[in-house]
């Protein structure tokens, strides 16, 4: 990955829209070569040096009615680049051009006559005119064995719906998200994009809500086809470190970073990537570096806004106030999310705000009663309000239910704090040590959370810790 730069001079750094194409006078409303002609520039231009290209998902819903100084605004960044195909008397004329939205003037314009089926034959050569117009070096075109975008405008028109409902969290959603995609590629078999994004879909559905069978085995059919049909799409590499960092691979953290390295070597504007880095970096407890990928990641959103998972940074780095603020605004946009519910609690916890922490903690009982984090959690409160064999029931109950499928290595954590502030050291450690071999091995936070002052003094923590110390250094050696 290379030094990151820090947070100010990523927020310095100019950046830069590419709108989907409008269509003109006489021209079919074909939503597919609008979005796939500017998907094709955005990935074209995303490497340029010292720029900030937003993705595709950051101009996907915008009003047609906004200026190009409106989006720029909204979208904070300074280059917006729009074009438009007039279709008159059967002739097709493509017009261009990058506005400058700081001086208010076009420091690129190009206009030409062209037939709508050679549209994608000029985007290596747009794309080279606005990096030079922007006096930045263009890398060379990797050239793929197939288009990332499909000349199906149906089959796009169906991928752009499903991206949309892609990342929504909602079961219904990601159904629907699924059955775009799955319209899309029936459509068109080789739309490489369109399986790695199902792929991603099939993943989360079967990691958050359904850990049967069906929901894995359609990600791994269609990672690996989006990586078949070609193996330089940085999406299909996401979507295979979303695979390897799940329940089913047993969260192999370090083979999950080497998977989201090329993605984003090859297109470094995937916020979706950053996040799902600064997860796993937090969950190995390289902190400020899962940090740095958070913040990295925000300069791609169309909010600019920052993953609302970097509530675990804050919480295992006891930045409570942090956390309650995050906690806080991620409810307020989202509020079926479940993990804000279950994060809620903590930070009143940690710092011995009973009643507060209590408060937290019946809401997420009354929002999620079957959820293992939660009665884990309740269990936790036991412990640590004296109430031992209430403690233990809530324990057992946690144990015994299988529904925490892909956060179980959470639940077990709890476990073993529960089991700690009682001081069972032996069974507290052998559920600390399930934790980290099931994918939660953040040992700055073992070493600093009061529920496992207890173990602290065992010789076998002390080693627990010091080999993860060595696996996971804190340097980006990793990355």
């Amino acid at each position: 990955m290379g030094t990151l730069e820090d947070k100010g001079t990523l927020q310095q750094r100019p950046s830069l829209a590419v709108l989907p194409l409008l269509f003109l006078g006489n021209a079919p409303d074909d939503h597919g070569l609008s979005l796939g002609f500017a998907d094709a520039l955005i990935s074209r231009l995303g490497n340029l040096e010292g720029m900030n290209v937003l993705p595709i998902s950051a101009v996907l819903n915008l009003p047609l009615e906004m200026t190009a100084s409106e989006i720029a605004s909204r979208l904070g960044v300074r280059f917006v680049v729009q074009g438009a195909i007039r279709i008159t008397k059967g002739q097709s004329r493509l017009s261009v051009e990058m506005l400058d939205t700081h001086l208010q003037h076009a420091c690129f314009a190009r206009k030409c006559d062209l037939s709508i089926e050679r549209l994608f034959d000029i985007e290596d050569e747009i794309a080279r005119q606005i990096a030079s117009a922007l006096s930045r070096p263009l890398r060379p075109k990797v050239l793929g064995p197939r288009p990332r975008y499909s000349k199906d405008p149906l089959a796009y028109t169906e991928f752009t719906r499903g991206y949309r409902l892609s990342s929504s969290g909602d079961p219904a959603l990601l159904d629907e998200a699924a059955q775009r995609l799955i319209n899309a590629i029936s459509r068109d078999p080789s739309f490489s994009l369109a399986h790695a994004t199902l792929s991603v879909v099939s993943a989360t559905r079967h990691f958050e809500i359904d850990p049967t069978s069906t929901w894995l085995e359609k990600a791994e059919f269609h990672c690996a086809k989006a990586l078949e049909l070609d193996p330089d799409l940085p999406e299909a590499h996401v979507a295979r470190a979303y695979l390897l960092w799940g329940p089913s691979k047993n969260f192999q953290h370090a083979e999950a970073i080497t998977e989201l390295r090329p993605s984003l070597a090859l297109q470094s504007n995937l916020p979706h990537a950053y996040n799902r880095m600064g997860t796993i970096l937090a969950h190995i407890g390289l902190l400020d570096h899962a940090r740095e990928m958070y913040e990295r990641g925000r300069q791609f959103d169309p909010r600019k806004a920052v993953s609302h998972s970097i509530v675990q940074v804050y919480i295992w780095g006891r930045e409570y106030e942090l956390a309650r603020e995050e906690i806080h605004a991620w409810r307020a946009e989202n509020p079926g999310n479940k993990y804000p519910v279950y994060f809620a609690p903590l930070p009143a916890m940690m710092t011995r705000d009973w009643k507060e922490a209590k408060a937290l903690l019946d809401e997420a009982v009354q929002l999620l009663p079957e959820e293992p984090l939660i009665i884990s959690l309740q269990g936790l409160f036991s412990a640590l309000t004296g109430k031992k064999e209430q403690a233990l029931e809530y324990l057992a109950q946690a144990c015994a239910s299988p529904k925490s499928f892909g956060h179980a290595h959470h639940t077990y954590y709890q476990v073993a704090c529960i089991l700690a502030v009682l001081e069972r050291h032996k069974a507290a450690f052998e559920w600390l040590d399930r934790s980290v071999s099931t994918g939660f091995a953040c040992w700055p936070f073992f070493l600093r959370d009061p529920c496992l002052q207890n173990l602290r003094s065992l010789p076998e923590f002390d080693v627990l810790v010091s080999s993860l110390q060595a696996k996971y250094p804190d340097h980006l050696g990793l990355l």
